[in-house]
């Protein structure tokens, strides 16, 4: 009877039971390989970590044989934001012709990945390496990946690659993206490539605009907005003069911009005397966090090179030479 029954079973009932056999075979396999998969690439980052862990230590092993004490003290002085145990104490010519060495060594990608670095000196270095990078729009990813990383203004305003010059279209899209951040070295970035690259012949006076629109309580960004206003003045007098006369600036960044531009040589004497005249005698309160991180601009200008731009002589050089 059961052969009977069997045989007088619906086929199509039949079909269905292999069709779900089959099926669940199949989803077995398609888990397996699944698995599979995902083990693979697991090993593979684990692997990639360990390469970017292995040139990470290597660079540091690198910088603090280049170590020098002194400077590493009254280097850290400059930079209040920054733990005086971070930082190794290495001059930056010294570091620049070492990332260019590095660069054409090894596979720097992996140190780019190892985010974030221990060392001020290996942001540093990370900084000078991106500027070697000479396709535009990866330039641009690295920039970009960085950036929430940095934590100081040394940093920030050394990081210039050339690249940036061949794409100034582009780079405007950037610098837009930049400067409306919430984050203080990203928005202080996007300043000074505004003020590097778009002052001269790709200058337009909708730029003083983007600058003059930016409101912020952080130092360091109102202190590059000042430098953009007292280089824009250098450079594009009679255009940026009404946003000084018009008082556009927070009372501060205002007053700060006329004595920046007081300072540079390529200011007439007659222009600095109209410019003095302007100032805000009394300027109206700011943040009391904001007043107190505004002391270490004295601290920062006793180093300043007059003029030159926004990176001390301490750091052998300047990154934006601008006035």
């Amino acid at each position: 009877m059961l052969r009977d029954r069997k045989r007088r079973m619906n086929p199509a009932k039949i079909h269905n039971r292999i069709f779900k056999s089959s099926e669940l075979c199949h989803f077995s396999e398609h888990e397996q390989t699944q698995q599979e998969n995902h083990a693979s690439a697991s090993e593979k980052y684990r692997k990639r970590e360990i390469m970017d862990k292995h040139l990470t230590e290597k660079i540091r092993k690198e910088l603090l044989e280049m170590q020098d004490l002194p400077y590493r003290d009254f280097h850290a002085k400059l930079m209040p934001t920054v733990d005086k145990e971070t930082v190794i104490g290495i001059r930056v010519p010294v570091l620049r012709k070492y990332a260019r060495t590095l660069a054409k060594e090894e596979d720097i990608s992996s140190f780019f990945n190892d985010l974030p670095h221990k060392y001020f000196e290996e942001n540093n270095v990370h900084a000078f390496l991106i500027q070697q990078i000479k396709d535009f729009e990866r330039c641009v990813e690295e920039v970009e990946k960085f950036l929430p990383y940095i934590n100081n203004w040394a940093t920030c305003d050394m990081m210039s690659p050339k690249i940036f010059k061949k794409h100034k279209e582009q780079l405007l899209v950037s610098v837009r993206r930049w400067i409306s951040s919430d984050e203080t070295y990203t928005v202080r970035y996007g300043i000074g490539m505004l003020m590097q690259h778009f002052l001269d012949e790709d200058f337009r006076e909708e730029y003083l605009e983007l600058a003059a629109g930016i409101r912020s309580q952080e130092y360091y960004v109102n202190m590059m907005i000042a430098w953009y206003f007292a280089t824009a003045l250098a450079k594009q007098y009679e255009k940026a003069l009404p946003y000084i006369e018009a008082k556009r600036l927070d009372d501060w960044t205002h007053n700060k911009a006329i004595q920046k531009s007081c300072e540079s040589y390529r200011i007439t004497p007659e222009q600095k005397s109209y410019l003095r005249t302007l100032k805000v005698k009394k300027a109206r309160s700011q943040k009391k966090i904001q007043r107190n991180s505004y002391e270490q601009d004295n601290r920062d200008q006793r180093f300043s090179e007059p003029g030159a731009g926004c990176l001390c002589k301490a750091f052998g050089g300047t990154a934006f030479k601008s006035l």
